[in-house]
């Protein structure tokens, strides 16, 4: 019967405040990175390679409109014997936009069939969040014979809205804008101070990224300003933010979930809007039904508290990543 595990907030509650800061500084200077780019035929995708380069690594994959900054604070937790390797998306991050198309999130799996396929891997190892975990679940779902393990922090399914309203009031304006954006690619986008721009993340995900957590997002994350040197604009391509991202039929996404066999680990935040939809409990519930190997936890925070506070859950992806190293 399959692991669920509804940790009790107060166990991974942090219980101390400025120990975390020191031992991040203190880690992160002791892990060598590597900025690397892969050649796609519309120019590159970025990475940031944590650890050295003669293992396979665990592929770490970001959420929507984050790059793989989102991943600083939480690495040096949890890389032991293999590296990580930390992308940035097409249009996201240091990785080169898509041209002439809009963005379509089945091309996310296609890219790790990509990236499969020129490092040779066997096998996929996942560490991802939100789009990110979307990708790895659908390759996994595809493709479960090619995947080591699947680690899905929050969202691993499209949801959210009803899908009769999206279709109704949502997508149509939303497609509309989404075909317009082509025509903003050279138009610069609006500019802020270093000093508005947290505050400006912060709001634009609804609290969900900590304004001090968006440092870590900065360095891949925006330009300088041509036309007022002293402010900076997001440099992600718009037209991410109108990517067509469609939940699909039930009866299709629970035919794809039935196909995933690998050990997964879910990791889902209380605070998240995507912590408890009828979608997301049916589709849990078959998980742990037909997979042995797939554990759940509840813990305290945001859609993104890998990033605000990765000491919640260091401890239980350490865990699962040790239980999987014993059982293979």
């Amino acid at each position: 019967m399959a692991k669920l595990v509804r940790s009790a907030v107060s166990t991974y509650m942090p219980q101390l405040k400025t120990p975390l800061s020191a031992l991040y500084r203190k880690l992160n200077t002791q892990i060598p990175t590597k900025e690397i780019q892969i050649p796609v035929s519309y120019g590159h995708i970025s990475g940031k390679l944590w650890g050295s380069g003669d293992k396979q690594p665990i592929l770490a994959l970001h959420g929507w409109q984050d790059n793989a900054g989102t991943w600083d604070p939480l690495i040096p937790m949890i890389i032991k014997d293999r590296p990580i390797l930390a992308l940035d998306f097409p249009g996201h991050g240091l990785s080169s936009w898509i041209s002439g198309t809009t963005y379509n999130e089945w091309e996310w799996p296609r890219l790790i069939l990509y990236l499969k396929d020129y490092f040779k891997w066997d096998k996929v190892s996942f560490l991802s969040h939100s789009m990110g975990a979307i990708a790895a679940m659908r390759f996994a779902c595809l493709f479960p014979d090619d995947v080591d393990f699947y680690i899905a922090i929050d969202s691993f399914i499209l949801e959210g809205h009803d899908l009769n309203t999206l279709v109704d009031k949502i997508y149509p304006k939303l497609m509309q804008k989404g075909l317009m954006s082509q025509n903003w690619l050279d138009k610069e986008p609006p500019a802020y101070t270093l000093e508005e721009i947290p505050k400006t993340w912060n709001i634009a995900t609804n609290g969900s990224i900590a304004v001090e957590s968006v440092q870590h997002l900065l360095k891949r994350g925006v330009k300088q300003s041509k036309i007022d040197p002293n402010k900076y604009y997001f440099s992600r391509d718009p037209r991410v933010k109108y990517a067509l991202l469609i939940p699909e039929d039930k009866k299709m996404v629970e035919a794809l979930v039935r196909r995933l066999k690998c050990p997964m680990l879910h990791i889902k935040a209380i605070d998240s809007p995507f912590s408890s939809s009828k979608f997301s409990l049916e589709m849990r519930d078959i998980l742990q039904k037909q997979n042995d190997k797939y554990e759940f936890h509840f813990v305290p925070g945001t859609h993104h508290v890998h990033l605000n506070n990765p000491e919640v859950v260091a401890p239980i992806i350490e865990k699962f990543i040790q239980n999987y190293k014993l059982n293979m």
